[in-house]
Parts: C-alpha cells; sequence; structure tokens
C-alpha cells in the first residue's frame, strides 16, 4: 500500500503512467487475445472449436504447418552453423576480410525480408541468369521455386539476426580458459569443441530460437518464391485478403504465437543472465588467433556465403538499372519512374517517421519511468511492452484487423493506424536503451535538482530528459530503419492511397515486375543503409547500444 501511495505521489507520472498501460493493453495485449478468441468463433456466433477441427481434418492446412516448421528447422540449423564460422574468425581477428566478414554479415538488416526471393528470382528463376545460362549449355531446366527456395532466402535474410547474437557472446567471452586448455595439450579443434561452443551456448541458443520464430512466421518469402508450396503465415494471411475468413486465420495465427511466446517466456526468464562468457571482462579480441587448418575451414565457409550475399545484393542493383537482365542488359532509368513506386516511398517515410517518433518518446518516458518510480506491477508492465517485439506480425496484424475494423474503434485504412501498428511493435527497442541509459545516470543528480526547488516534473524536463537524448536518437533511428522495411503486420493495413514501398515492392515481385521491384528495393536499401551508418555512429559517441 505504501508503494501505491509513494506512487499517487506525484500524480502527473501516474497518470502518464496510467495512460501508457492502457495503451499498450489496446495495441499489444488485446489484439494478441482477439486473434486466440477468433479461433474459437467468439465474437462470431458463439464458442466452439470448429475451426480447429477442420485445421486438423485438411491435409492442406497441416502441409503448410509441416512446411514452415521444416522450413524453420533447416533455417535455423544453417543459420547457426554459418554465425558460428563467421562469428569465430571475426572474434579472433583485425584484419579487413574480418571487418569485411561483418560488415557483409549485417548486410540483409538493410533490405525488406523478402528481398533475397526477389534476387534469388533474378540468378536462378525460370529466367534466371544463371537458369538461362545452364539451359543453353547443357539444357538443363531449373528452378529455384518451392520449400528449397524459400529455405534459401529464410537463411540469407535471417542470418544478421543470429550472427548479432553469436559474435557478441563469443567476442564477450572470457579468454583465459580457452589458453589454459591450449596450454594443457589440447589443440584448437578439441578446445573448440570443449571449451569455446559451451561458453557460447547461451549466445547460440538464444539465436537458433531467435531464428526459428523468425523463420516460421515468415510470410513474404512464400508468396514471392513459394512456387505454391503451402506455409502457415502466408496462408493466414490469404485467408484474410482473400476470402474474409478471420476465424480460420485466426486458428493459423494461434500456430504463430504459441512458439512465439515460449521462446520469449524461455529467453526473458530462463537464460536472462544465465551466459557463461561473463565469467570475465576482457575482450573476445585477445583469444589466441585460429590455426591454419581451423583457419582455412571457416574462411572457406564464410568467403562463400558472404560472397553469395553480395551477389543477391548485386542482383537487385542490377536489376534495377537494366530493362530486363539476362535478356536485354541495356543501361535504363526507366524503373524509376512508377508513380506510385515514389508516391509509397514518401508515405513510408512520412510513417516510419511518425513512428519512430512515437516509439522512442514513449520508450524513453518509459525508460524513466521503469528505472526511478515505484510503479506497482512494473514488472508486468515491462514484460508486456517486450512482448510487442515478440509478437509475430501476422498475428498483430490480424489481430489489429479484429480491433479496428468496427467500433468503438473503427481505424482501418488510415494512416494513424499503421502508425500505431509501427509504434507499439517497436516501442520496446526504445524502452531497452532508455532503461540501460538511466542504469549509468547517478541519482544524485536528480535529487539535487529536487532540493534546489526544481520538482519532480522539471527536474525530469531540465535535467533527465538531455541526459536520455542519446537513447531517444538511438530508439528514433532504429525505428524508422525497421519500419521502413516492415511489412508482415502492416500489410493487413494498408488501403488505397496509403500503400508503403516494401508491400508495393512485395506486390511488384509477385507480379513478376522485376525491374521495377529491383529499383524501388534499391532505393529503400539506400535509405536504410544509410540510417544503419547513422545508429552505428550514435553507439560509437554515446555508448547506447541497440
Amino acid at each position: 500500500m505504501s508503494e501505491f501511495r509513494q506512487f499517487l505521489s506525484e500524480p502527473w507520472f501516474a497518470i502518464l503512467t496510467m495512460i501508457l498501460a492502457a495503451a499498450i493493453l489496446l495495441f499489444i495485449v488485446i489484439p494478441v487475445f482477439a486473434v486466440f478468441f477468433k479461433s474459437f468463433g467468439i465474437g462470431s456466433g458463439g464458442f466452439t472449436f470448429e475451426y480447429y477441427k477442420e485445421f486438423f481434418a485438411r491435409s492442406y492446412y497441416l502441409n503448410s504447418l509441416l512446411n514452415s516448421l521444416g522450413a524453420a528447422i533447416i533455417s535455423t540449423i544453417v543459420v547457426v552453423l554459418l554465425s558460428v564460422s563467421i562469428s569465430l574468425y571475426v572474434t579472433r581477428s583485425t584484419s579487413f576480410l574480418s571487418k569485411f566478414y561483418r560488415g557483409a554479415a549485417l548486410l540483409p538488416l538493410v533490405a525488406p525480408p523478402f528481398i533475397f526471393s526477389l534476387s534469388l528470382i533474378i540468378l536462378l528463376g525460370r529466367n534466371g541468369v544463371v537458369t538461362s545460362l545452364l539451359n543453353d549449355a547443357f539444357g538443363l531446366e531449373f528452378s529455384i521455386y518451392g520449400f528449397w527456395g524459400v529455405v534459401l532466402a529464410q537463411i540469407l535474410g535471417y542470418f544478421p539476426i543470429g550472427y548479432m547474437l553469436v559474435e557478441s557472446t563469443m567476442r564477450n567471452m572470457s579468454p583465459s580458459l580457452e589458453n589454459a586448455s591450449r596450454d594443457l595439450g589440447a589443440n584448437q579443434s578439441k578446445t573448440l569443441r570443449k571449451i569455446t561452443l559451451p561458453l557460447s551456448q547461451s549466445g547460440i541458443t538464444k539465436a537458433g530460437l531467435l531464428v526459428f520464430v523468425m523463420a516460421l512466421a515468415d510470410f513474404s518469402n512464400p508468396l514471392i518464391i513459394g512456387g505454391g508450396e503451402t506455409f502457415i503465415a502466408a496462408e493466414a494471411y490469404l485467408l484474410v485478403v482473400g476470402q474474409q475468413n478471420l476465424e480460420q486465420a485466426a486458428v493459423l495465427g494461434v500456430f504463430l504465437i504459441i512458439p512465439s511466446l515460449i521462446v520469449f517466456i524461455f529467453q526473458t526468464y530462463v537464460m536472462k543472465d544465465s551466459g557463461l562468457e561473463t565469467i570475465s571482462g576482457e575482450s573476445g579480441a585477445s583469444n589466441a588467433p585460429l590455426t591454419k587448418r581451423v583457419k582455412s575451414v571457416v574462411m572457406t565457409i564464410n568467403t562463400l556465403f558472404v560472397s553469395f550475399i553480395v551477389l543477391m545484393f548485386i542482383m537487385v542493383v542490377l536489376g534495377a538499372f537494366v530493362k530486363i537482365i539476362g535478356i536485354d542488359n541495356s543501361f535504363t532509368l526507366e524503373h524509376f519512374q512508377s508513380r506510385n513506386g515514389w508516391d509509397s516511398l514518401y508515405t513510408s517515410i512520412i510513417v516510419s517517421f511518425l513512428a519512430a517518433i512515437l516509439a522512442a518518446t514513449i520508450g524513453m518516458l518509459q525508460g524513466y519511468l521503469f528505472a526511478r518510480k515505484p510503479i506497482p506491477g512494473k514488472k508486468a508492465l515491462e514484460f508486456l511492452t517486450l512482448f510487442g517485439l515478440a509478437v509475430p506480425g501476422t498475428v498483430m496484424g490480424i489481430g489489429y484487423v479484429l480491433i479496428f475494423n468496427g467500433s468503438p474503434f473503427f481505424l482501418t485504412g488510415t494512416v494513424l493506424l499503421i502508425v500505431l501498428n509501427m509504434t507499439f511493435r517497436k516501442i520496446g527497442v526504445g524502452l531497452e536503451a532508455s532503461i540501460s541509459k538511466m542504469h549509468q545516470i547517478d541519482s544524485s543528480m536528480e535529487e539535487a535538482s529536487n532540493d534546489l526547488g526544481a520538482g519532480p516534473y522539471r527536474t525530469f524536463g531540465k535535467v533527465v530528459v538531455p541526459l536520455l537524448s542519446p537513447a531517444f536518437i538511438a530508439g528514433f533511428v532504429y525505428t524508422f530503419m525497421t519500419a521502413m522495411v516492415s511489412i508482415s503486420s502492416v500489410i493487413f493495413l494498408i488501403a488505397p492511397g496509403t500503400n508503403l514501398a516494401a508491400v508495393h515492392i512485395l506486390n511488384l515481385a509477385e507480379q513478376a515486375q522485376i525491374g521495377m521491384a529491383s529499383a524501388m528495393s534499391f532505393v529503400l536499401i539506400v535509405i536504410v543503409l544509410s540510417c544503419m551508418g547513422l545508429l552505428k555512429y550514435i553507439e560509437k559517441k554515446t555508448g547506447v547500444s541497440i
């Protein structure tokens, strides 16, 4: 009770906290529950298991689940193995090649998640560059469309997520145990198996879980390169936009949200602060360099994979500046002359800017309140805020359609709803950045301001806000960058006149307008790459890591 009284002692902060809590419930929690309830027919005439019976009775839906699980498992295994290989070299070398590997490994972050499907079609599609060469030279007919095309696109697209977690773990690992193993006579291969990989277990596990959930919830790659194979997230999307079957789409959404919730809880509570690599604060750069044998193996793997990533981006650039790549390679700028494309890009910039402002502001406010104020239920509220990052976009999109397509919140098709969707899916990033920054700020500065008569509100405006500005800027840039390439949830919410660049590119790719899709992708990549450069500069100058 004393905590509650203390909470109410500053009424404006208390009111602000309650408003934020209500917003989190409305824009994160309620949409997820709406999908769950809709899967049982609640709101459509009563409680029923009929939609789940239909799911298990029809092989079509079961195959979509099996395909999604199979693709996610294979993608996860390959991504983890590649992440370990590149991380081993990058954390044990300061050469130019190691910096190139790291930069190329992060390159997919600047593109929409389906960009590699587009590149693979240019390279290995039915009329692709390599396909045509093989057909002309050997009479071989080959196509990347289908299950394995989706797997390859997912490996390329989600690799940076796994790599960042594994590389961070290995870089922060204490070199003393590895050195002790070597001193005791173990060769490097044995040291890697017995010491390095076990110490990296937490990062590798987190990477595997996160990549698995993201690959399972992928819907854009199956739409473009699936070649008729069914995948659960893509089917949920088609059920909504094609058949208006929200109940059956909600059932598929439940099968997406359950693994995401399990993984989120596991990472948040079970694996939190459990990594053995934190034994020492020494930098991973002091680890013993790789032996010639191990180095040759990892460099072969790394060079082949990184070269393939770079080749995928080259295909997009070439596709943007030639008439028909592989058929008519004459230079042209006509693909950049689409009025609809530039309009969608303009809309994306405006929407992403507004979402970034909101997300960074809310994240900063929450970070301060959670770090300094005695808020009842603080842990639960923080959990729900961060959970917005874990909810698959398809599920959130369906949930928004269910909640905001009628009274009292009829917002479907408006720019406002798209902005709110992007905002509350990303506020967890600003929250974490602000909490991290607040832990670096000595509370004595605020106490001194209060002692001088400033009061809590003026202290917040004059002392705390300037100190949190690096976290605000970092949260803003990150949200803007990710919102520009976001597609999985906003595609449910667009209406005529509110099309977004990523959605427009997806539609062009589905219609086989490869040149125009490549051109808009190129422009989007340049914008997001600039944001990533700015974000890295902010991290370097302020120490606020996102």
